[in-house]
């Protein structure tokens, strides 16, 4: 009678579990450009039709999120000068966040300016109320 090593042999399984974390941690240039090309094209189709302005519009007006997004574009930017995989993913999905956050954000001050009949470019977001403020100029 033949025997068959049981999928859940413990060895077995544990050397599987390393192999595969070992093949999406080890650096590839090219893994990591296309691994950066497929998730900017996952961002951009989960925002399709959405006014996307508001990613420049956040440098000016909400300086704390235009940090989260400046910090994960250097997080990104420093996985190529260390060749680590995972820094790269963490980078992309704290990306993907600082986008999801600046696109609410917008869409928020929008409202705002929409409701007192001003234009965007006059809302900043004010650190101490922890809110957006109207500011003349």
């Amino acid at each position: 009678m033949e025997q068959h090593e049981s999928y859940w042999e413990h060895d077995s399984l544990v050397d599987r579990i390393k192999q595969k974390y070992k093949e999406l941690n080890q650096w590839n240039e090219e893994k990591a450009f296309g691994y950066i090309q497929d998730k900017l094209h996952e961002i951009e189709e989960k925002h399709k039709g959405i006014d996307t302005y508001g990613i420049t519009w956040v440098e000016d007006h909400n300086k704390p999120l235009n940090k989260k997004h400046d910090e994960a574009m250097d997080k990104v930017n420093q996985s190529f000068k260390v060749k680590d995989m995972t820094l790269l993913y963490d980078g992309m999905a704290e990306f993907e966040n600082a986008i999801d956050e600046i696109v609410e954000s917008y869409a928020e001050a929008k409202k705002l300016s929409e409701k007192y009949e001003v234009d965007i470019n006059s809302i900043y977001w004010d650190e101490v109320q922890q809110a957006y403020i109207i500011k003349y100029n």
